[in-house]
């Protein structure tokens, strides 16, 4: 018997809804314990994710429009008046399902503010750090940081 492949520990942290439904306190923790890599993985994962909620979104909308379009043009080759286009409704799990995608897309997209925050965050104190290590590497008397303007050039 082959033994499973045990994920990485932070995977319990950041698997499935339970990190975009974390509370805004718990999410901190969360992200204060995972490494930059970890969260900008969870980052470009919850963005596939709502990507794909609102692509599910606009093919269900498109389904009720072309039902009722369906519906329109079976009541005008009918002489059948018995079809009332004007109380057409559609079916209540389509928006229930549309209304449950957009919660969701809503709850990840601050997660995803959350997430991007931290990454910044770890990005500047990730070059503050550099800057503070070049500064202990530079001999004294001379400055491990120049200015731009002085390498010649524009630098972006």
């Amino acid at each position: 018997m082959a033994s499973a492949i045990a994920p990485p520990a932070s995977f319990g942290l950041i698997s499935g809804t339970a990190f975009a439904s974390a509370s805004p306190a718990a999410l901190a923790k969360i992200l204060d314990s995972l490494d930059l890599a970890s969260i900008e993985l969870e980052h470009s994962r919850l963005q596939r994710a709502i990507q794909q909620l609102e692509q599910s979104n606009k093919d269900i909308t498109e389904f009720i429009e072309l039902e009722q379009l369906e519906l329109q043009e079976a009541r005008q080759a009918s002489e059948n008046a018995d079809i009332d286009m004007d109380t057409f409704e559609p079916d209540p799990e389509f928006v229930l399902a549309i209304e449950e995608n957009k919660a969701v897309i809503e709850k990840y997209e601050r997660t995803c503010a959350s997430l991007m925050s931290a990454i910044q965050r770890r990005h500047s104190e990730a070059a503050t750090e550099d800057v503070q290590e070049e500064n202990k590497l530079a001999p004294a008397g001379s400055s491990a940081v120049t200015d731009e303007a002085d390498q010649g050039g524009i630098h972006l």
